[in-house]
């Protein structure tokens, strides 16, 4: 997912990948993360993640696309390889002023709504969650889940052209409201990486690169 992400955004953008120091690569407990990040010029920062554990038996991959310069919401994304299944996780979050409008990523949600889906919980940030979210697991349905998440991409930012413009400086500060509000909240993401790299370094990870 996240290749195809990072070509897709490479057609529309210029990139400029971002420096991540020590957070480009951890390793700890069996498990083994590598990160990149870039900045789309004029748009936003996009993040790339692939983790793997259980010598190899668990495979996760992540994508963010945070707009700094443009109105729009927060794109996350995880698939996930385990035991078999596979996991999808395609989450916006209305971190907008003006709340532009993204029901084009409801129609790709319908399309594959005979998918099958799970509860993700309701943790507090999940206020800022749009209803075009959506939460794939099942066996036998990778390839289905490759081809949703790229019409999902494609959707989004497509819709992401049509937003405002905006100062870097207010957009910044609607992101950075939500990173806290995750690393407040919490999750299986940000308390393993806590327990990795420590509760100061996780935030600065949060805000400073994969938001």
């Amino acid at each position: 997912m996240k290749d195809w992400f990072l070509n897709e955004v490479r057609k529309h953008w210029k990139l400029t990948e971002m420096d991540l120091g020590e957070y480009a690569q951890i390793k700890k407990g069996g498990m083994h993360f590598h990160m990149q990040a870039y900045m789309a010029e004029g748009v936003g920062k996009l993040f790339l993640m692939d983790m793997k554990a259980l010598g190899g038996m668990m495979k996760m991959e992540t994508v963010t696309f945070t707009p700094t310069s443009l109105d729009g919401p927060i794109l996350s994304g995880d698939a996930v390889w385990a035991l078999g299944k596979s996991t999808l996780v395609l989450e916006l979050y209305d971190t907008t002023l003006s709340h532009p409008d993204f029901k084009a990523l409801g129609a790709i949600k319908e399309k594959y709504a005979s998918l099958p889906s799970y509860d993700p919980g309701s943790p507090a940030y999940y206020r800022l969650r749009l209803p075009e979210s959506d939460y794939k697991r099942g066996r036998k349905i990778k390839d289905a889940l490759r081809v949703m998440a790229e019409e999902y991409g494609e959707a989004y930012f497509r819709a992401l052209k049509s937003c405002d413009v905006i100062s870097m400086q207010e957009k910044q500060k609607k992101n950075a409201e939500f990173s806290e509000m995750l690393y407040a909240c919490g999750g299986p993401a940000v308390n393993q990486f806590k327990k990795m790299i420590g509760e100061e370094k996780t935030k600065e990870f949060l805000v400073k690169y994969m938001y």
